[in-house]
C-alpha cells in the first residue's frame, strides 16, 4: 500500500525500513543490488513508553553507526505498520500526524507503508513458493491483531483486547471473522518483539482443542508457528524492493546469516500490499514533508571572459567563503543532544504507621468502564426422555384402595416410577382372586435403564408387597439420556473474574490520566462495584459459549505528591550515604490501608551517585559518541549511555554539540 511513488531509483541507493509497533521500534538500511533487496544492517528492537520520535531517532542512530563507510545514510523510508494504524487502506488521520512529525523531525522522506500482517503473509509466500493460507496473529501489550489469509488473499482483520488467557482472545477474534470463511486454514503464525512471551502464547494456543469456532471450524488442529522478529524487517524490505523493481530479497542479518528469497514470477507491487499513486507532477502526496533548504550550488564551468572580471571573481570567492562559514556555523551552533547516563542505584527504604485519612490531604477520583467478553463453556448437562409403560395393580386385601396421581412404584432394581393419574382398585374377592386395575406409569428420572421388560414386579406406595403389588403388562420404552455442553458455575465465575480484571486495569489507567503529575494514586484504596452485568445464558443452559456484558465503577483516593515527598525526605535523608543524592523522581510509595489509624506507608528510593551534569557536558562537548562513552565509563556506577543527536549529520562529522547549553544530561537509575 505505497502511498507515495519512488522515482529515479537506482542500484545501491540506500533506504530506511522502519517498523512501528505498539511500544516497539525497529529499523534497517537496505539497498537494491543485483535485482534483490538487500539489508545492509538491522538493529535490535527498542521499547518506548511515550516519545515515539525519540525512540525512532535512537533506533536509526544505532543502525547508522554500524553502516559501512561507502553507504550513505538514507532519507527515503518505507514504514511497516500494525493494522490498528490503518483503516480502509489508508493511514488513520491521528497516526498520519504522528508519521508526519517523525519525518519532519528526523528529515525522512516517506516512500510508503505496508501492513505488517500482509507483509509477513507475502514473505512466507516468497519463502515457500506458494500462496499463503493461514492466520497471522500480532501480539502487543493491549490487544491481538488477528488476520485470516486464504490462498494469498486477505479475508479479514480484527483487533481483540488482551485478557489473561491469549487463546480465549484468539477464539474471540476468529468468532468475529467466522462469517467470512467456512473452514479455517490449519496454520497460525504469531509475531511480536518478545520471543519469551511468544513461546508461552504458542503453548497456550497448542493446549486448545480446536474445532468449531463461531460459524466456521478447523478441519484438524492447526500448526502454531513463531515468526522470527528479524524476518519482520526482511518482509518490509521485500515489499519495498518489489515496488522498486527488485525480484527478490537478499537478507543479511546482523549475525551474517544470509537468506536468499526468490519472489515468484508475476508478483506485482499490488500483490505485496502496495498502492502506487500516479506520478504526474500535478499530484502531490498528502503527507508533505518540507525539504531542508539546500546550500547554494557553485558552477565551476566558467568561461574565460567571466574569469577576467575581477569583480565577478570576488563574488565567487565571497560565495565560497559564505558557503564554508555557513556550513561550519550550522555544524558548530545547530546540533543538540540528549545524553542519558544509566548508573547502578543504591536502594533504601523505610516503613512506618500513620493515619492516612487524617494526616494527608486526600481527594477521591472515580471512573466507569464497560466491556464484553465471550468464552467457551466447560460444563456438561444430561438431558433425555423418561421411560413409560403400563402395570396391572393387584390388591390382595379385602378393602378397595385409592392411588392418587403421583403414587410411587419401585421396581425390583430400585428404579422409581409414578402414576400419571388417579386410580381405584377394588378389594379381593378371595385370596386367589385379587382386585385389579391397569394404570400408566412414568419414570421419575430420564435414562435408558428405566426401559424395563414385561412382567417386571413393582412395590406399590407404602403397601406391603405381599398384599399389593404391580406387574408390567408390556415392555417399558422411551427412556434415553445424553450429555450436552452447558453453562457451569465455574464458567460464570471465571468469565466474570477475567472481564472484571480487564476493566479494572482500564479504569485504573483512566484514573491515572485524570490525576495531575503532582498527585499520587493510592492503589490500595481502590474499590470497585458492579453497575451492570448481563449474561447471554443462565447456569445450566445448553450452550457452547457464554457472553458477559459488564459495567463497573471504580473509586480511589489520591494524595498530593508534595506532602508525600516531604514525609519521605524526613524518613530517608538520614540514611543517604555520602556520594549519593536523593532525587524526588526516584522516590516510590507503597500504601497498606488497614483502617482505624493503623495504615502503613513504605517509602523507598533509588539513590543516584552525586554527579555534576555541567562537568560531564564540558568533558564530552564536541566529542564523538564513542569517545564520550569512554569518558562516561569512568563515572562511579556507570552502566551504559544513550546519545540522541539532532539533526542527523554524516558519521564523519556527527559529534556532540560544541555549545554546552545544547547538551542535556540526564542521570538515571538502571531499571
Amino acid at each position: 500500500m505505497l502511498s507515495y511513488p519512488i522515482r529515479n531509483n537506482k542500484e545501491d541507493e540506500a533506504y530506511w525500513a522502519i517498523i512501528l509497533e505498539d511500544n516497539w521500534v525497529s529499523s534497517a538500511v537496505w539497498v537494491i543490488k543485483d535485482g534483490n533487496a538487500q539489508i545492509i544492517f538491522q538493529g535490535e528492537g527498542i521499547r518506548y513508553e511515550e516519545n515515539l520520535t525519540e525512540a525512532v531517532d535512537t533506533s536509526l542512530s544505532t543502525v547508522a553507526q554500524n553502516l559501512p563507510e561507502d553507504i550513505k545514510e538514507p532519507s527515503k523510508t518505507v514504514f511497516g505498520l500494525p493494522s490498528n494504524w490503518v483503516s480502509e487502506g489508508n493511514i488513520k488521520e491521528e497516526k498520519l500526524a504522528v508519521l508526519k512529525k517523525i519525518c519532519e523531525d528526523l528529515s525522512l522522506a516517506p516512500s510508503g507503508f505496508v501492513v505488517l500482517s500482509e507483509a509477513i503473509a507475502h514473505f512466507i509466500k516468497s519463502e515457500e513458493g506458494s500462496d499463503f493460507s493461514g492466520i497471522v496473529v500480532g501480539v502487543n501489550d493491549s490487544e491481538l491483531d488477528v488476520s485470516i489469509f486464504n490462498l494469498g488473499k486477505l479475508i479479514g482483520t480484527t483487533l481483540v483486547a488482551r485478557s489473561v488467557v491469549p487463546s480465549d482472545d484468539l477464539i474471540e477474534g476468529l468468532s468475529r471473522l467466522s462469517s467470512l470463511i467456512n473452514l479455517y486454514p490449519s496454520r497460525i503464525v504469531i509475531f511480536n518483539q518478545k520471543q519469551d512471551e511468544l513461546a508461552s502464547i504458542k503453548q497456550s494456543f497448542e493446549d486448545v482443542s480446536w474445532g468449531k469456532v463461531g460459524e466456521a471450524s478447523f478441519a484438524h488442529p492447526p500448526v502454531i508457528e513463531i515468526f522470527d522478529p528479524y524476518k519482520k524487517l526482511a518482509a518490509v524490505c521485500l515489499a519495498g524492493g518489489a515496488e522498486l523493481g527488485a525480484v527478490g530479497a537478499d537478507i543479511v542479518k546482523t549475525d551474517d546469516l544470509i537468506v536468499n528469497i526468490e519472489e515468484p514470477a508475476g508478483v506485482t507491487p499490488e500483490d505485496l500490499g502496495f498502492k502506487v499513486e500516479p506520478t504526474e507532477q500535478s499530484e502531490k502526496p498528502s503527507l508533505k514533508i518540507p525539504q531542508v533548504p539546500s546550500l547554494p550550488k557553485i558552477n565551476f564551468n566558467l568561461n574565460l571572459a567571466f574569469l577576467r572580471s575581477q569583480r565577478s571573481l570576488v563574488v565567487i570567492l565571497a560565495s565560497i567563503a559564505t558557503f564554508i562559514v555557513s556550513g561550519f556555523s550550522v555544524w558548530w551552533f545547530l546540533p543538540k543532544a540528549d545524553v542519558v547516563v544509566f548508573v547502578s542505584p543504591k536502594k533504601i527504604e523505610e516503613s512506618f504507621e500513620m493515619d492516612i485519612e487524617n494526616n494527608l490531604d486526600l481527594k477521591e477520583v472515580g471512573a466507569e468502564q464497560a466491556g464484553e467478553k465471550t468464552k467457551q463453556t466447560t460444563g456438561t448437562k444430561t438431558v433425555g426422555d423418561k421411560a413409560k409403560g403400563s402395570v396391572k395393580i393387584q390388591n390382595g386385601t379385602a378393602f378397595p384402595i385409592n392411588l392418587p396421581a403421583g403414587t410411587q412404584l419401585v421396581s425390583t432394581s430400585d428404579l422409581k416410577f409414578q402414576t400419571t393419574k388417579q386410580a381405584s382398585v377394588s378389594g379381593a374377592i378371595s385370596p386367589s382372586n385379587p382386585g385389579t386395575a391397569t394404570i400408566d406409569l412414568e419414570a421419575v428420572n430420564i435414562g435408558s435403564e428405566y426401559n424395563l421388560s414385561k412382567d417386571e414386579v413393582f412395590k406399590v406406595g407404602n403397601y406391603p408387597k405381599a398384599e399389593v403389588d404391580a406387574v408390567a403388562v408390556d415392555n417399558f420404552s422411551g427412556g434415553s439420556s445424553r450429555q450436552i455442553p452447558a453453562v457451569s458455575k465455574d464458567d460464570i465465575d471465571t468469565l466474570f473474574d477475567e472481564l472484571k480484571e480487564e476493566l479494572l486495569e482500564k479504569a485504573k489507567a483512566d484514573l491515572l490520566r485524570e490525576i495531575s503529575s503532582d498527585e499520587v494514586l493510592i492503589e490500595d484504596s481502590l474499590e470497585e462495584s458492579v453497575v451492570e452485568d448481563d449474561y447471554s445464558n443462565k447456569l445450566g443452559d445448553e450452550a457452547t459459549s457464554i457472553k458477559l456484558s459488564l459495567k463497573i465503577k471504580v473509586v480511589a483516593k489520591v494524595a498530593k505528591k508534595g506532602e508525600l515527598t516531604k514525609l519521605a525526605r524526613e524518613k530517608l535523608e538520614g540514611s543517604v550515604p555520602s556520594g549519593f543524592v536523593l532525587k524526588d523522581d526516584q522516590i516510590e510509595y507503597n500504601f497498606d490501608l488497614n483502617g482505624d489509624g493503623q495504615d502503613k506507608l513504605k517509602v523507598s528510593a533509588n539513590l543516584i551517585p552525586d554527579i555534576s551534569t555541567e562537568e560531564i557536558a564540558k568533558k564530552i562537548s564536541g566529542k564523538y559518541p564513542k569517545v564520550a562513552e569512554e569518558y562516561l565509563s569512568t563515572i562511579p556506577g556507570f552502566v551504559s549511555a544513550e546519545f540522541r543527536l539532532r539533526p542527523r549529520f554524516p558519521e564523519k562529522i556527527k559529534t556532540l554539540p560544541h555549545i554546552l547549553k545544547n547538551i542535556d544530561i540526564v542521570i538515571s537509575a538502571q531499571k
